[in-house]
């Protein structure tokens, strides 16, 4: 009886280990899908996203007119696949939504307005040539 029960604890710590293996491979593979520069060359609006301790960070810049290192800077979280920047009425900025697909990133602007069904504004990046295809 003994040997069944610590037969069972040792199994159901197994399933759980996998379980959170699986998980974080998971997210690693989300974070590499939106990892590294992205351009908009319509307006060379560039992006730079890194992942660090479960958020990701956002460089913002527009290249003809500044650089990288003078960009805004945003923080963002994975929920359901999507990079998520809350609202913040105290830096103006809006709520936003990022989508990877494949080479290309969507960012969607939601609109500071109290209209009922405010448009949103999209904005459509391809990856950098210089950032590798994961």
């Amino acid at each position: 009886m003994k040997t069944c029960i610590n037969s069972l604890i040792c199994f159901a710590i197994l399933m759980t280990a996998n379980v959170n293996i699986r998980a974080q491979s998971k997210r690693k593979q989300t974070e590499n899908r939106f990892a590294g520069t992205w351009l908009d060359k319509k307006t060379s609006r560039c992006l730079e996203i890194s992942f660090q301790d479960g958020y990701a960070t956002i460089i913002d810049w527009t290249s003809k007119v500044q650089k990288q290192e003078s960009g805004d800077v945003y923080k963002a979280y994975l929920k359901n696949g999507k990079l998520i920047m809350p609202e913040d009425k105290e830096h103006h900025a809006p709520y936003s939504e990022i989508i990877a697909n494949k080479n290309t990133l969507i960012y969607l602007t939601k609109p500071m307005t109290i209209a009922k069904n405010p448009r949103w504004d999209k904005q459509v990046f391809t990856r950098s040539p210089n950032t590798p295809h994961n």
